[in-house]
């Protein structure tokens, strides 16, 4: 923009007339697609002054900047609060505004206050972007706006200007990754280890990692690989007015590991749980010395009061201690409280395993935890040694990995079919849909095994959006069969939804004149060419009784026969068995309507 008379007149009307629209773009948990919080951006009206940083910078040349910032947050924070969004606030405001800002702290507080939002609410990002200086002047204020319980975030690390010293001075409670480094992050070593080396300082800072700009699949996947902890980006979801309030399903729904019953990594901590002697906060150091050679086996012992676990007390810390002179006598009748570690954590008894074990390894500590504290609502009920936690997790793994698919990472036949048989030895009500891709096999032979493999990744990539993470696990059960295990009761229209998202995006990798042909020109099984229309994925449903199933073989013929005449049944290429094993014979519909033709129907 420049300093026409036109420009003032539009901005200062923009202010007056507060032609602002605010956006919010959701920020996401990595560890399971749950919403954390939004980022308030803002909009212009509609022209030149649409986009934020035209808008900004016609308010900076005007002098206007500090007004039309009051008016975006003001917006933000209203908005915010009408729609009732979850989560934590983030709003962005640049370090001399921060300043500014400082003697209106209080009133600020108390109009937040008013509107029933804590300042803890409120994330405030400073941007690496802006020069911080005088930098001593923008640190203080800043700390004192954390005094009043505000939550800072700084944003655009590695951006320039005196990130690093911010950072570790004021200690906030979010650093934001550049976008520069995860654009491409998984295609660049250089940017994954400055990733890397990020999140290790922020371990050892106390903060967390949100990693922003996130456009693609495969830097999702490495961000989630480097267990960073919240992520924003256009893959996830774009700045809109009424943003969404579910999780996304690229860290939810995309989860390569089913549901918690598919694979043992994802199970609870509660088959690891171990008995365990407890010392209560009142008891004194002498007696708990007295007794300690009984817990030999377990360095680390905790101190309950009640049913309420407090913390623990290190075995070999607190003999360390006590063998000095004369600290037995001066100290041996304090209460075993003062002499509690902060080593061993606390997880709820339905923490999975994974991410126990991802805690305790992102401790900043050099030296993990002998146990974990396990308590149930709050109700100690045991411990879990880390040994114990480690080795069942490495065991996990290196099985998951033996019987996961190579190119889709999804899991594979064998624990898909013990995952089916735990459902009938317990009597849950499922379903299971075989999918498999109609025309591959000549769609493979024209573009090749690499065009074929993007085929199959499209349809785990389609299955993991539509399915319900916590009530659907996805198989790769080999070439182009896939196969859906869903507890859930309107499963029917999730299989419609995954037929007709199928249909439409596998056109994105025929050639235009296949698509315009509706069909390629290939070879068929006895040599002849011939036209094969594109592909499209046909997926039988069956509802198995558990009571009528002898085993997971029962439900495999079930489901090979019914995908069987899916792929006979177009134009949806979709059949819903009726049968509820294999033994049953029911009468089935030749049409859709209630008055076609039946014949019987049995294997």
């Amino acid at each position: 923009m420049d300093g026409s008379p036109h420009s003032t007149q539009d901005i200062a009307a923009i202010v007056a007339d507060r032609r602002i629209t605010p956006v919010f773009q959701p920020i996401y948990q990595v560890r399971d697609g749950s919403v954390f919080g939004y980022e308030a951006l803002t909009r212009g009206p509609v022209g030149l002054l649409h986009n934020p940083v035209n808008l900004f910078a016609a308010a900076e040349a005007q002098g206007l900047e500090a007004q039309l910032d009051a008016l975006c947050r003001t917006a933000a924070a209203n908005e915010f609060r009408r729609q009732g969004l979850p989560g934590a606030l983030f709003v962005n405001v640049s370090p001399q505004i921060i300043v500014d800002l400082g003697d209106q702290r209080d009133a600020i507080v108390q109009t937040l206050q008013q509107w029933d939002m804590p300042a803890s609410a409120v994330v405030v990002e400073i941007s690496e972007r802006h020069p911080f200086d005088p930098i001593d002047a923008i640190v203080d204020a800043i700390r004192h706006f954390c005094e009043a319980g505000f939550r800072f975030a700084l944003d655009d690390l590695g951006a320039g200007y005196a990130g690093l010293r911010v950072w570790s001075e004021l200690r906030p409670a979010f650093v934001k990754m550049d976008r520069h480094f995860v654009s491409g992050c998984d295609r660049d070593s250089a940017k994954r280890e400055f990733l890397r080396s990020i999140k290790g300082m922020s371990n050892f800072l106390g903060c967390q990692v949100i990693a922003e700009g996130i456009e693609r699949e495969e830097e999702a996947d490495v961000i989630r690989s480097l267990g960073v902890d919240l992520a924003q980006g256009f893959l996830l979801c774009r700045p809109e007015p009424a943003p969404p309030m579910t999780a996304t399903m690229v860290f939810q729904g995309g989860r390569r590991d089913g549901f918690g019953a598919g694979l043992t990594f994802n199970e609870s901590l509660e088959r690891l749980v171990q008995p365990s002697a407890t010392v209560a906060p009142t008891d004194t150091a002498e007696s708990v010395l007295d007794r300690i050679r009984e817990w030999k086996e377990l360095p680390d012992i905790p101190v309950v009061d009640g049913s309420s676990p407090l913390g623990s007390v290190n075995r070999v810390n607190l003999l360390d201690r006590f063998s000095r002179r004369y600290t037995r006598e001066l100290h041996g009748r304090r209460p075993i409280r003062h002499f509690m570690d902060d080593l061993a954590p606390v997880f709820e008894l339905s923490t999975s395993i994974e991410e126990a074990s991802r805690q305790l390894s992102s401790n900043s500590r050099d030296v993990l935890p002998s146990c974990a504290i396990i308590v149930a609502d709050g109700q100690f009920c045991g411990v879990v040694p880390t040994t114990a936690l480690m080795r069942r997790l490495s065991e996990a793994q290196m099985r998951a990995a033996r019987y996961s698919n190579p190119l889709t990472l999804l899991p594979g036949n064998v624990p898909t079919m013990e995952l089916i048989q735990e459902f009938l030895d317990a009597g849950t009500a499922f379903r299971v849909a075989y999918c498999d891709l109609n025309n591959f096999k000549p769609f493979n032979d024209v573009y090749g095994y690499a065009i074929g493999d993007e085929a199959l990744r499209l349809v785990a990539e389609i299955l993991a959006e539509q399915v319900d993470a916590d009530l659907d696990y996805i198989g790769h059960i080999g070439g182009d069969d896939f196969v859906v295990v869903s507890r859930d009761p309107e499963f029917e229209a999730t299989v419609h939804r995954i037929a007709a998202a199928f249909g439409e995006r596998v056109r994105r990798l025929y050639r235009p004149e296949h698509v315009a042909m509706d069909g390629i020109l290939a070879v068929d099984r006895a040599g002849n060419e011939a036209v094969f229309p594109l592909m499209r994925l046909a997926i039988g449903v069956v509802k198995p009784d558990p009571a009528m199933c002898d085993s997971h073989h029962d439900v495999a013929t079930m489901a090979a026969d019914a995908k069987h005449h899916a792929k006979m049944n177009p134009p949806e290429y979709l059949f819903f068995c009726r049968r509820n094993s294999p033994r049953c014979v029911v009468e089935v519909g030749e049409g859709d309507g209630p008055d076609e033709p039946l014949h019987l129907y049995k294997v």
